[in-house]
């Protein structure tokens, strides 16, 4: 009996040490295999979303004005970066160490001092994951993602790679990463388009929020957003963009705008506003630069209002271009007319009235339509409402019901005083009249495309613009008649013969209007200069606006010559007629558009 006892208490605890070890041993090598965790945690429902890349935006040349892109940013865990990577509770070998501070920092192109910075944050507050960069470079990325003391985040981020160009058109987004909208111009606009739709990841996590993958359920892969096709063709832009700023620093003027519109189309070609602003650092500029004056500026337009006086006139069959009226304003049945800035002769012709602008003669016109008539003219050319341009901030301007006219407006609104507009309604106006009397919606967006497919797969079009044809507020024969009224204002004895255009015939006309009070009346010393242009006129292609806000008003020799100013640097055919010329020069080269008159170079005379 004595010996089974002494058996028995020998192999009992040998059997529970055996026990032990197998069970360790079956537990560590589950662990090992990652089947099992050291202590069972609870789980809970994961639901995750996963953002889409956003469309990009591209010329009608395929340039790329905005895009989204996918970068990565790192951050180095200086604790473990100073752990021996076998023995994790010995510090690293410092060889080891230098190697890989100099490994980080020729990667992500880093001064060296800046990644040991981060390597000793830990030891000096007990800092975690302190961040170093952000790359796009797939290469690097590819390498670095497998050193252990680097956290890698990937982003998908907006980017502007033409930068200031056409920035007030194109917009931006938000600054939320994982959701960030479209907070102005075509990104605003467009956003259901551009956006996509976002994936889906669902399955469990830890208590900490870290996804068990083992356990995922679903992944629903998110759907990239459509690509935008504008109708800005990338280098007319670029160069619009170029003269405006010259000509801003040489008139000194507050701000220059300026619109090219296809003729047949009503197509935008270019459509700037300088100063602007970067959209990829927008929150770096204000309102003011932000905001597209071509659509979102009202004005009073000043005399460019008189052509559209001289079609009510003539289609009325009131008048002709030959007809001679008196620029006596003394007349007893016109009530208060407008004077002239300059002296006219006695009688002129309705055509010489509007090469040299004479607002006599034109309120008289005005008058003798009547507030009705006038203004009937007046909207079916489009203003008084909106374009419907796909550009957000679009203003329709100020056209009162005409009961409201008093008698005073009836012979100012004719010559473009008491009316606002906006500089996208005066093009298309003009384009009606280039387009012989059939009036057309102007567009700046041609089609849209699925992500990343060429715009000659016609399967992958997803919306096409179709020419919108709004009305004819005048007879083709009136339009023409006009046209030709027109030729002498960018020639010799008219008010913009700096307008001229080598080789081609100018059918235009000047703008010179006073700013508004905000109280009432009009500033004396502040002006929108103004030349707006139908070229080739014998066979009309485009129409250019080009509009100064407040250029430096200069009346004397003494003061020009001093301030480096052209003297009458206020008026329309003075700053906006050269401007507009220098871009006409290269939009009808560019666009290889023939002479329609033998070459003539512009006299340039002082005024």
């Amino acid at each position: 009996m004595a010996l089974r006892g002494e058996n028995f208490r020998f192999w009992l605890p040998v059997g529970v040490l055996g026990i032990c070890l197998v069970g360790l041993a079956v537990r560590l090598t589950l662990l090992h295999l990652g089947h099992v965790q050291i202590e069972k945690e609870p789980t809970y429902t994961l639901v995750r979303n996963t953002v889409a890349v956003r469309g990009s935006i591209y010329s009608s040349t395929g340039v790329p004005y905005a895009r989204s892109k996918t970068v990565w940013e790192y951050a180095v865990d200086p604790k473990v970066a100073n752990e021996d990577p076998v023995h994790p509770t010995r510090p690293i070998d410092p060889a080891v160490r230098w190697a890989n501070i100099t490994n980080l920092a020729e990667s992500l192109n880093l001064p060296q001092l800046k990644v040991m910075d981060a390597y000793a944050e830990y030891a000096r507050r007990k800092r975690r994951y302190v961040f170093l960069t952000t790359n796009e470079d797939e290469t690097v990325h590819a390498r670095l993602s497998k050193i252990r003391e680097l956290s890698v985040s990937e982003k998908i981020v907006r980017v502007y790679p033409q930068g200031r160009n056409l920035s007030q058109v194109v917009g931006f987004v938000s600054r939320d990463v994982t959701n960030a909208v479209g907070a102005a111009g075509i990104e605003q606009v467009y956003e259901r388009y551009l956006r996509g739709a976002p994936g889906r990841v669902k399955g469990r996590k830890d208590a900490h929020g870290r996804e068990l993958r083992n356990l995922r359920e679903s992944t629903a892969e998110p759907r990239p957003g459509n690509d935008v096709y504008l109708t800005v063709d990338h280098n007319i832009q670029h160069e619009v963009e170029r003269i405006l700023l010259e000509g801003r620093l040489r008139h000194q003027a507050e701000r220059v705008w300026a619109i090219v519109l296809d003729v047949k189309t009503a197509a935008v070609l270019a459509m700037a506003s300088v100063p602007d602003y970067d959209p990829g650092n927008f929150t770096a500029s204000t309102g003011a630069l932000r905001k597209n004056y071509a659509v979102a500026q009202v004005y009073d337009p000043g005399s460019v209002m008189k052509t559209i006086t001289a079609c009510a006139a003539l289609n009325e069959g009131m008048v002709g271009p030959d007809s001679v009226m008196s620029t006596d304003r003394s007349d007893p049945r016109y009530y208060r007319l407008p004077t002239d800035s300059h002296k006219m002769d006695d009688f002129m012709t309705v055509r010489d009235a509007l090469v040299h602008s004479c607002n006599v003669i034109y309120g008289k016109l005005g008058y003798d339509l009547g507030p009705r008539r006038l203004r009937s003219y007046m909207t079916a050319f489009g203003f008084g409402e909106k374009t419907g341009i796909e550009l957000p901030g679009e203003e329709k301007g100020l056209l009162p019901p005409w009961q409201k006219w008093d008698k005073l407006k009836q012979s100012r609104a004719p010559i473009g005083q008491g009316v606002s507009v906006t500089a996208i309604q005066l093009a298309a106006a003009y384009a009606c009249i280039a387009n012989d009397g059939e009036l057309l919606r102007p567009y700046i967006v041609e089609r849209i495309m699925e992500h990343d497919k060429p715009p000659t797969d016609l399967s992958a079009v997803v919306y096409e613009h179709e020419r919108q044809v709004l009305g004819h507020p005048i007879r083709p024969e009136t339009a023409r008649t006009v046209r030709e009224m027109m030729l002498g204002v960018a020639k010799k004895g008219g008010t913009a013969r700096r307008a001229a255009v080598a080789g081609y015939t100018v059918a235009g006309k000047t703008g010179t209007a006073q700013i508004a009070r905000p109280g009432g009346g009009y500033y004396d010393d502040q002006f929108n200069a103004s030349f707006i242009g139908i070229v080739p006129a014998s066979q009309p292609r485009v129409v250019i606006l080009v509009t100064y806000h407040k250029p430096f008003t200069c009346r004397r020799r003494d003061t020009s010559e001093a301030r480096g100013v052209p003297i009458f640097n206020h008026q329309g055919g003075v700053c906006a007629g050269p401007t507009f010329s220098t871009i006409a020069t290269f939009v009808l080269r560019y666009l290889a558009v023939e002479p329609d008159v033998p070459d003539e170079v512009p006299e340039d005379d002082d005024v």
